[in-house]
């Protein structure tokens, strides 16, 4: 979601027009964003904001189906400099913040946190090893997986355009984050997708605050 600064930028969106849906299906449900398909493999959803300087994302995320099969993602894409207008792999120069389940590709729980950066529609490439950010199993272990929809994950995410820095909260404990570099300095962003893959997921709360 949008984060405010004195005055909320953007509010989570309550009309479809005010986002593009670029690929699966997606739909307004009360004040929920949902995308309802379990097998658009790259859907998004794109919504016009400027981003730059040091920007927070807030959201938050409920699984509803697709992920008993032991696999599906979802994510935000940052920073884009231009929105694809359908089915793509990457968006435009931009950064795709992840959250994969992919017991059989990584082993273990199969959890874990990624970043990919996008170079244009088609082409983009995972910036670290794909198991380098495990989800702890004893955060996962009063998880039931077959009522995964019971749950709502808070997400926060701070990006400083400047250094490249990301700050990526714990939603388990206080003020706690785990910290990363994207590389170095980021360009300027025109629009912020929410991405999910091979999942049925409701977002709401979305909110993007500058910070300085």
């Amino acid at each position: 979601c949008m984060l405010l600064f004195f005055v909320p930028l953007c509010v989570f969106a309550q009309a479809a027009g005010d986002w593009n849906a670029a690929y699966g299906d997606w739909k307004i449900v009360g004040d929920r964003f949902v995308q309802q398909s379990t097998t658009a493999g790259m859907a998004q959803a794109t919504l016009r904001i400027p981003q730059t300087g040091v920007i927070q994302y807030e959201f938050d995320a409920k699984p509803i189906a697709g992920y008993l099969d032991q696999y599906a993602g979802f994510g935000v894409h940052i920073g884009i400099d231009k929105s694809a207008a359908g089915k793509s792999w990457g968006n435009g120069d931009s950064f795709l913040l992840w959250l994969t389940y992919d017991p059989k590709a990584y082993g273990g729980l199969g959890v874990y946190a990624q970043a990919y950066q996008s170079f244009n529609h088609s082409r983009m490439e995972i910036v670290h090893k794909g198991d380098a950010y495990a989800i702890p199993a004893q955060y996962l272990q009063q998880v039931d997986i077959s009522r995964l929809d019971r749950y709502v994950l808070p997400v926060k995410i701070v990006v400083d355009y400047g250094t490249g820095l990301v700050k990526v909260y714990d939603p388990t404990r206080e003020n706690y984050y785990y910290k990363f570099s994207l590389g170095g300095s980021l360009s300027k962003g025109s629009y912020v997708s929410l991405r999910t893959n091979s999942l049925a997921a409701s977002f709401g709360n979305f909110k993007v605050t500058p910070l300085r």
